[in-house]
């Protein structure tokens, strides 16, 4: 006898050799049992879950001779009858290549024949989804009424494309994928039939493949062992299905992070010297990203991922690498690159392009999509990415007069919560202070220091009157949040790294803006505006100001002999008799910048 595949011979003949599908197997059970079947059946789910084996187990069970608690016996003439097909009453149609009216014609005249020699007259339908409008409008009057002795078994992956006249004719069992475990158990029963050692990763790797689908596992695994082998290891299904490893993957995606073009594309020359599939190679790189995404993004990734504990930590390295943006934006670019390289002339290139792409992160984010885009230009900033060090004129250097001028106007801008003398007066000691040790050596250069806003009391009271009022998503939003005034009616809400984007997004809503604004009026008394600002873009503008005061030639101070000069003016002073009120004005006149005396 000729060679049987190994999915056709390893196709169970009794309900509990089913794998899985327990929910369908116990109530078709308890139908033949209980004597109560029905016209009509639809078993839908994705291929190789068992649909048509249970169709065809179902179809001996109703009419076997001698059932056995629902099974059936495959011993009596009607069982043997049916398995060698000597029997015509369980007729099997593949409605891919019968779909017309005719051949639902056909049927239509036959179910009123009795059957010939079993109980039943079954009538199994494959892929029924692919009938023709007219064949279904032929086939409904027979299905909803179809004599005592006919039973319809309607098999299909795609129930969403039956009419919904046929499906309200039918009683609908919906067949799941099969798990991994039950995969890999199974694999190893034929395994040991067979007299073939493999090993487990093998079969692991063959379940995953698989993707649900038991008939594909056990045809992978058939065509592994065809060569012979005695033992089935990971490389040679990898050869048998023509993947890469694991560690090739993972290598194509830390290129892709340190944006290394010539690894990548070193990577493909030997993905392709090798004679790998091209499409296949992108399906594994999407499902790996898509890893990625689900260590960066879940709690717990070892329930949802089957993998080893040293993958996932490799996985979790590389996802703090990677932004979220960036990670489905890789999904989404190769997911569109395999659906190209199933049709294109030249698929190398069309992979090379898309890891190109990747690693010189050239993002095309929907301009709607303001948070992906506002947390890319963030990823950028911190990363240097922006900031192009040649652009800056040959000489040009920060000293330590603006290092100094920026904190002195830090102070000087910063709100005040406290509107007795004593706060005054500090405020005074402050200014007059920064004055003293702003230094005149502009030759000394000093890299530039970030302005660190320091959250006053006069904030907190404002945060803590939203609190009161209730509005909790407003004070979450601005807890972490600093304030400045930016002139004289304008308040600035100062946000900080930790959280910046959300929370400006919350609180830069119009609603939420007036709940600050008449909270801040209430507490500080006074008629105000509020305005968010990222605390890059104070220190942006304290820089910058700075920077031109400097060149512009602006205020020098030599504490050492207690006198002030004044470039512009020519004007000096004696120290003991430093007016800090205007010394404050001539350096926020040359620095550019509007400075609030609250007294004079």
């Amino acid at each position: 006898m000729s060679y049987i595949a190994l999915y056709r011979k390893w196709r169970p003949l009794r309900f509990e050799d089913v794998v899985e599908q327990k929910h369908v197997v116990e109530t078709l059970k308890n139908t033949i049992k209980k004597d109560r079947v029905a016209h009509a059946y639809l078993f839908c789910g994705t291929r190789g879950t068992g649909k048509t084996t249970m169709a065809k187990i179902f179809s001996r069970a109703i009419n076997c001779l001698n059932p056995d608690n629902g099974d059936p016996c495959n011993v009596c003439e009607i069982c043997k009858g049916i398995l060698e097909g000597t029997i015509l009453d369980v007729i099997e149609i593949d409605a891919a290549s019968n779909n017309s009216v005719d051949n639902i014609r056909d049927i239509r005249d036959e179910v009123v024949y009795m059957p010939a020699r079993a109980r039943f007259k079954v009538y199994i339908i494959d892929e029924v989804h692919m009938l023709s409008i007219g064949a279904f409008n032929a086939l409904l009057k027979t299905l909803e009424e179809p004599p005592s002795h006919v039973v319809f078994i309607l098999a299909t992956t795609e129930p969403h494309k039956l009419p919904a006249t046929i499906l309200s004719r039918c009683q609908r069992f919906d067949f799941r994928r099969i798990s991994l475990e039950s995969i890999v158990n199974r694999l190893r029963q034929i395994s040991e039939a067979a007299d073939v050692k493999s090993e487990e990763e093998a079969l692991l790797l063959i379940a995953k493949l698989a993707e649900g689908a038991l008939r594909d596992a056990i045809s992978i695994f058939d065509q592994a062992i065809a060569a012979g082998i005695t033992e089935l290891s990971y490389q040679n299904v990898l050869d048998t299905i023509g993947l890469v490893t694991a560690e090739f993957i993972k290598e194509t995606v830390d290129a892709i992070i340190e944006k290394n073009i010539d690894g990548v594309l070193t990577g493909v020359e030997k993905l392709i010297a090798e004679g790998k599939d091209v499409s296949q190679f992108a399906a594994e790189l999407t499902a790996y990203f898509r890893n990625l995404l689900i260590v960066k993004m879940a709690q717990n990734p070892e329930a949802v991922l089957t993998v080893s504990k040293d993958d996932i930590a490799k996985m979790k390295a590389q996802s703090k690498r990677l932004i979220q943006e960036e990670i489905i934006y890789a999904i989404r670019e190769i997911s569109a690159a395999q659906a190209e390289i199933k049709w294109s002339t030249y698929p190398r290139i069309t992979l090379e392009v898309v890891l190109i792409k990747l690693c010189e992160r050239c993002f095309d984010i929907p301009d709607e999509d303001v948070i992906s885009k506002l947390n890319l230009l963030e990823k950028k900033i911190s990363e240097g990415v922006l900031i192009d060090r040649n652009s800056f004129p040959a000489g040009a250097q920060t000293h330590d007069n603006s290092d100094k001028l920026k904190t002195n106007t830090d102070n000087i801008s910063r709100l005040s919560n406290d509107n007795s003398n004593q706060g005054k007066d500090q405020t005074k000691q402050q200014i007059h202070k920064n004055a003293e040790n702003i230094s005149g050596n502009e030759g000394k250069t000093k890299k530039t220091q970030s302005v660190k806003i320091q959250r006053e009391e006069g904030w907190s009271r404002v945060i803590n009157e939203i609190k009161s009022s209730g509005r909790m998503m407003v004070y979450t939003a601005i807890q972490a949040t600093s304030a400045i005034w930016l002139n004289d009616t304008v308040l600035g809400i100062v946000f900080e790294n930790e959280g910046r984007t959300f929370n400006k997004m919350v609180v830069s809503k119009a609603d939420n803006l007036e709940v600050i604004k008449g909270a801040a009026v209430k507490v500080l008394g006074r008629d105000l505006s509020v305005k968010c600002i990222d605390s890059e873009e104070v220190e942006k503008q304290i820089f910058d100001s700075s920077t031109r005061a400097t060149s512009k030639g602006g205020t020098s101070v030599t504490p050492q002999n207690g006198n002030t000069h004044n470039s512009r003016t020519g004007h000096e002073n004696n120290g003991d008799s430093l007016d800090i009120v205007n010394i404050a004005k001539q350096m926020a006149e040359q620095a550019g910048i509007e400075l609030n005396i609250i007294d004079e």
